[in-house]
């Protein structure tokens, strides 16, 4: 089984439009659900996890929409508002409409508006607990520090630091201002997701200057604690979805054929609950 743990798809009409408040910029077109079945179809891929898109907002309908129209084919993380007074409760709300998760973005805030591990944010850990909701963490390295904090107060809630950890390939070993993502390993509950490396990286396809990274969070976490994602669907997409598979598969020589399985299969179905 193949498992692509982060897939961006949204509508684009009368009903579905971006956020006006939204912190990244709105599309200039659709990127709906049908294009990722096609990928699916065409690339042997048995499930996916559909990302909210930023752009949307907190209003997760479309995933809502996606879920009810494929049934068993997808799980959905969405958004809630980490400023808003009422994200505890909108939390409850769409976990009863059959969302997995929910995903923060630390890094779209200032520095002086870090929220990561405020007291007001144990309400909204506090639903996660009682739901089963996984909370995703899209962060740079700094806000793991945060972070750890916010697990060790709350450590039945599963997370997931999005991205690789968002690092900075330029650094040379030991990678000093990567360590707080690493050190995040200590607590059994969380997760690293392989995505964005075309980001990441400095380097066109196969990005080797991120292949160092991946190598140290295989170490902390193994490949039980990893997961494998690419972005966008269709004609969307960053990154051809044959490279994005060859990347994982072919291109990291720090993971071995089990780990390769692991990641692909194993640990993103029994963390999203996948049949």
């Amino acid at each position: 089984m193949i498992i692509d743990t982060h897939v961006h798809v949204w509508a684009l009409d009368a009903t579905h439009q971006p956020a006006p408040d939204a912190r990244i910029r709105p599309p200039s077109g659709p990127c709906p659900v049908e294009w990722l079945v096609a990928d699916m179809e065409a690339f042997g891929i048995d499930h996916c996890v559909l990302i909210q898109s930023s752009a949307f907002g907190w209003d997760n309908t479309y995933m809502v929409e996606c879920l009810e129209r494929y049934p068993g084919l997808f799980k959905a993380i969405g958004l809630v508002d980490p400023l808003g007074a009422s994200n505890a409760d909108d939390l409850r709300s769409w976990m009863t409409r059959g969302l997995s998760g929910f995903r923060l973005h630390p890094l779209y805030y200032p520095d002086d508006q870090c929220w990561v591990d405020a007291p007001a944010h144990d309400a909204l850990w506090n639903a996660a607990a009682e739901t089963g909701a996984i909370l995703q963490f899209h962060l740079w390295p700094r806000h793991a520090v945060p972070l750890a904090r916010m697990i060790a107060r709350h450590p039945n809630v599963r997370v997931i630091v999005d991205h690789l950890g968002k690092p900075d390939v330029t650094e040379a070993p030991p990678y000093p201002s990567f360590q707080p993502v690493l050190d995040l390993a200590r607590f059994p509950l969380v997760w690293v997701k392989i995505g964005d490396y075309q980001i990441a990286s400095k380097q066109a396809f196969p990005w080797r200057d991120t292949i160092p990274f991946v190598a140290a969070l295989r170490e902390a976490f193994g490949p039980d604690r990893m997961i494998w994602g690419t972005g966008y669907a269709g004609t969307a997409r960053l990154v051809p979805l044959e490279q994005a598979l060859r990347y994982v598969r072919e291109e990291l020589p720090c993971l071995s054929r089990s780990d390769v399985e692991r990641i692909l299969d194993a640990t993103p179905r029994a963390l999203f609950g996948f049949d």
